[in-house]
């Protein structure tokens, strides 16, 4: 279990300069239940169990953007809030897993997409063979001040050298499987991380395409 202990203490340990993020694994804020400082340590727990039940069954990942601030933000787990963890709780691991939030008792966190990837994942009946995964694992925010929905409580896209952050964590978490797994990129910028893979390697986006083949799901363009 080395590779998962090096995975969870990548994520505890955060991206380089942090600017308006949140760290679900190492921070934590007046929204977590007493005692707060306990929250954290909880949410890198909580992960432990999710990626543990999955550890040998996973076939597919599905890789988005990055948290909001309802759902991983709360339950360490990637696409998941406290209400999935109340309601779905024997889908997402083996033991019961705990809920950080303040007022979780009366109103625990809920978040829609979470809610709409569990509903089909608990119909496909493979709960244990997906795992879910964002771009950026940390929760990115807009700057307080900002105008509108601002501060830890609201969400933004990711930047792009946030997500090249990002890749660390996600070659870790590959290696936490006792086989290899298909990745399946939804949204924009999970694309991106393989433009911007490309572009470090020295190498064309089809070029990379074709090396990763083995680990991407989505169509690649032929001509």
């Amino acid at each position: 279990m080395r590779d998962v202990a090096r995975f969870l203490e990548i994520l505890r340990t955060g991206p380089p300069k942090p600017d308006c993020i949140f760290n679900p694994w190492r921070d934590w804020d007046e929204r977590d239940r007493a005692p707060r400082r306990s929250a954290p340590g909880e949410r890198l727990e909580n992960l432990g169990a999710y990626l543990g039940a999955r550890r040998s069954s996973a076939r597919v990942m599905l890789v988005g953007e990055a948290p909001s601030h309802r759902g991983c933000r709360f339950t360490g787990i990637a696409f998941c809030s406290e209400t999935e963890l109340i309601h779905k709780q024997a889908l997402v691991a083996r033991k019961r897993l705990t809920l950080t939030s303040r007022y979780a008792h009366v109103k625990p966190q809920r978040e829609r997409s979470a809610a709409v990837i569990w509903d089909e994942i608990d119909r496909a009946g493979a709960a244990f063979e997906v795992v879910l995964w964002n771009a950026f694992p940390w929760h990115p925010y807009v700057a307080e001040g900002a105008g509108g929905r601002c501060g830890v409580a609201s969400n933004r896209r990711p930047r792009t050298t946030e997500v090249e952050h990002g890749r660390r964590a996600l070659l870790a978490l590959l290696d936490c499987f006792t086989h290899p797994i298909e990745i399946f990129a939804v949204g924009k910028v999970a694309r991106d991380q393989v433009e911007d893979y490309a572009r470090r390697a020295g190498m064309s986006l089809s070029e990379a395409e074709k090396w990763l083949a083995p680990y991407l799901a989505y169509e690649l363009e032929t001509v």
